[in-house]
């Protein structure tokens, strides 16, 4: 369009020379489009959060603030989000009215305060932060318990610990090479007491914090939790896969 215009202007017609030819709409045009000078934009950058996540970049739940040893905001389900509550308004009892109405939603109450000094259950939510802790906790020690008895045993007698059932069932019940007056049946009701009489001390508990180490100093002889600062900061670096070792 500009070439055959230019043309134009600059051919004759009858020996006539054409006028020059100009056009606003390029001045109208960059009034419009280059009038003046836009504002550089601002970069942005993207806010870091202050402690390590389960995945560069990834962004913690509100309810996994870091204040728990070993949180990297790692909760895809929502597993230790506080539990929410409808409230509702008192239904219409009047017994003159041709219709009671029921109450409107008032709206969600969430509860967090959820540990108590009671016994038993000192969790007001079963499937609450908190309680999810002690239960990883004591799962992890009793697993690590476990572990030292399976080594132990098989390093005594020889017997694998896989295999340990296989040698009852056919030479009897034994510890530690030892043959013992009980069968299969009343070894299971006796650990099953035994156990049962641990927990049931452990809940009876009231202090929420006493209760994820049982036994008190006997069961942490080196004084580890005491050395809080360094526990978190060192063994938690080191050993990060042991969960049941971290409060």
């Amino acid at each position: 369009m500009a070439a055959t215009t230019a043309a134009a202007a600059t051919s004759s017609f009858m020996g006539t020379r054409l006028p020059d030819i100009y056009s606003n709409s390029g001045r109208i045009q960059a009034r419009f489009g280059f009038g003046g000078k836009k504002a550089p934009k601002k970069s942005i950058k993207p806010s870091t959060p202050d402690r390590p996540l389960w995945y560069p970049g990834a962004k913690a739940p509100e309810y996994l603030d870091g204040s728990l040893v070993g949180d990297y905001g790692f909760d895809p389900f929502g597993l230790g989000k506080p539990a929410e509550y409808l409230q509702f308004e008192l239904d219409s009892l009047d017994q003159n009215l041709a219709k009671n109405l029921a109450g409107d939603i008032i709206g969600t109450r969430t509860e967090f305060a959820d540990v108590k000094s009671t016994p038993f259950q000192p969790y007001s939510e079963v499937f609450g932060l908190q309680r999810f802790r002690e239960c990883e906790l004591i799962h992890g020690r009793w697993a690590m318990l476990a572990t030292l008895g399976a080594l132990s045993v098989e390093w005594l007698t020889g017997v694998t610990w896989q295999d340990a059932g296989k040698v009852e069932l056919v030479e009897g019940s034994s510890y530690l090479g030892q043959p013992l007056p009980f069968s299969i049946t009343a070894l299971i009701w006796i650990e099953a007491v035994i156990i049962g009489y641990i927990e049931f001390q452990r809940n009876a508990e009231l202090d929420p914090e006493k209760r994820l180490y049982p036994g008190g100093q006997f069961f942490d002889p080196l004084g580890l939790p005491s050395l809080a600062s360094q526990f978190k900061l060192g063994l938690l670096e080191k050993v990060p896969s042991t969960t049941g070792l971290l409060t």
